[in-house]
């Protein structure tokens, strides 16, 4: 059996709903395939997005648990810092589930129980059930997360990639308007987070293993920390993160990646979400021209125009990311200096490059 269309997306995240739509608002044919039954679950994310969210994807009261206002960073040392960050945290499935519809009200279809198997010479082979069908098309966007099936096909994948954990427990902070941030040795390579969405919170650590990182470890002691009992946990989740920066090759042939997929997480505080719908709306837009003009050249449009928009950005955070896990140190005033370098929180963070980090990279030369 074979399905042609003009744009075939493999996932049905932010990044492959976002492109899915941006193609079918141009008037061509996108399809979605997506391996899970239900988009958006299982939840596997923190599910902080920034403010600026709006201006880029549909965003519903429903999908909003919590409004934030302010970051509340709390360091080693027993430092405690409270720094304006607005967002909100979201009902992250609801979230993913009206991005879908989004792309589906502008046209775009949607597999769900589908995952792409095979690139062949027309198109992707997709296994749907016991069916096995031939999708061809004229470019294929992937938007599949960290461990990208498209991204392997073309040999462009994340290979610095976070452990994260994470429960949604009973904890209720009447008022709660900031998210909190907690830096400790024992979460190493990474952070601690407390994010209020009413009547629970997502309570989770990220840890890198190439450092010692122990996720389990890291959990226990944070709920130790913040008195979370083990029958106050409603649910637990677990997933990567990349932190190694934007992949060197967006774009191979017919082929863009979007999203985690394409390492379009940030480097120091892992946030992706917005990233990824900014990727995927781009992804679709650079496809469209593409197939429109007849121009495969048109889809390097989707690299330059995302080196445009968040590259600066993002590049600085991959120094302060390396930066920060080769000085990582096990004594809490030691860390605490080094988290105020390279946390978002602190101005120092906003310098291009510390002293001490002109030094290291003298030193690895």
């Amino acid at each position: 059996m074979a399905m042609q269309v003009d744009v075939l997306v493999v996932g049905a995240g932010p990044a492959g709903s976002s492109a899915a739509r941006a193609v079918a608002r141009a008037g061509l044919h996108a399809l979605i395939v997506e391996q899970r039954a239900t988009v958006g679950l299982p939840v596997q994310c923190a599910e902080y997005v920034p403010a600026r969210i709006v201006d880029h994807a549909p965003l519903t009261e429903r999908s909003i648990a919590r409004r934030i206002r302010t970051l509340s960073t709390h360091l080693p040392d027993g430092e405690i810092v409270t720094t304006p960050a607005a967002g909100y945290v979201l009902h992250r499935a609801l979230f993913d589930q009206a991005l879908a519809i989004a792309a589906l009200k502008e046209g775009a279809g949607l597999w769900t129980g589908t995952r792409a198997v095979e690139r062949t010479e027309r198109g992707v082979l997709v296994r749907r059930g016991r069916q096995t069908v031939e999708v061809t098309c004229a470019a294929i966007i992937g938007a599949d997360g960290p461990r990208s099936t498209v991204g392997r096909w073309i040999g462009h994948q994340n290979e610095t990639l976070l452990d994260a954990l994470q429960v949604e427990a009973l904890v209720h902070i009447p008022g709660e308007a900031s998210t909190h941030i907690y830096f400790d040795p024992v979460y190493r390579g990474g952070y601690g987070w407390l994010f209020p969405k009413g009547e629970t919170a997502n309570v989770g650590v990220g840890v890198n293993r190439a450092l010692g990182g122990d996720p389990r470890a890291a959990l226990d002691h944070l709920l130790e920390q913040l008195e979370i009992r083990t029958d106050a946990i409603v649910s637990r989740s677990a997933g990567l993160v990349p932190a190694g920066g934007t992949l060197d090759a967006l774009r191979v042939g017919p082929v863009l990646l979007a999203g985690d997929a394409a390492g379009h997480t940030h480097p120091i505080t892992g946030a992706g979400i917005l990233t990824a719908v900014v990727s995927g709306e781009l992804a679709g837009q650079a496809a469209a021209r593409a197939i429109e003009s007849g121009d495969p050249a048109a889809l390097n449009d989707y690299t330059k125009e995302w080196a445009s928009f968040m590259q600066p950005p993002l590049r600085h955070a991959l120094q302060k990311r390396r930066f920060l896990d080769q000085k990582w140190s096990d004594d809490p005033v030691a860390l605490s200096g080094l988290i105020r370098q390279t946390w978002i929180a602190f101005k120092e963070y906003g310098r291009r490059r510390t002293a001490n980090e002109r030094m290291s990279k003298s030193a690895e030369r």
